[in-house]
């Protein structure tokens, strides 16, 4: 039996996502990236997306005390822009609590953004993974499409990897 439960996010759930982002990222990307790249970089990844949030394409795993521990979504817009392609979604902000990896978290909060986005007559997922994050994509069937720098405004570039799954 699973120690935690997942659920469509709502947007009261902006402030537990944020301490989520805020206590994953800075130490699990801070294994990939320089200390010059990824400090400024997590000031503006580590926030919620409330318009993510509130689409119902995003989801949270929650332990049984209630913490959030896991979160990702999916979005048919290219992040960053407001660009549709025909059957292709984007995998967006996953991040799952250091202390509770390898619990098939992550796995599965992505089989639900994959039910959803077939399901919406996607039949190709895209993701932009940080440095950190290849071999759990790979995992899933993802693969590794290039390099890309992604200009997360304010002059903060982040190296990552375009990766693309066939649904």
């Amino acid at each position: 039996m699973r120690d935690y439960a997942t659920r469509v996010a709502e947007l009261a759930d902006v402030a537990s996502v944020d301490a989520l982002l805020q206590r994953s990222y800075p130490e699990l990307m801070g294994l990939a990236y320089e200390e010059s790249v990824i400090v400024p970089a997590l000031k503006l990844l580590t926030r919620a997306n409330p318009s993510l949030l509130a689409s119902g394409r995003y989801y949270v795993a929650e332990s049984r005390s209630g913490l959030v521990v896991g979160c990702g979504g999916w979005s048919l817009e290219r992040p960053g822009t407001n660009t549709v392609e025909l059957d292709m979604a984007h995998i967006r902000h996953f991040a799952t609590h250091p202390e509770w990896t390898q619990r098939g978290i992550g796995r599965a909060i992505f089989h639900l953004c994959e039910t959803a986005a077939r399901s919406a007559g996607v039949h190709i997922l895209e993701c932009y993974s940080s440095l950190n994050a290849e071999g759990f994509y790979a995992a899933l069937g993802f693969e590794s499409v290039h390099m890309v720098q992604i200009d997360l405004g304010r002059n903060v570039v982040l190296p990552a990897i375009l990766m693309r799954r066939m649904i």
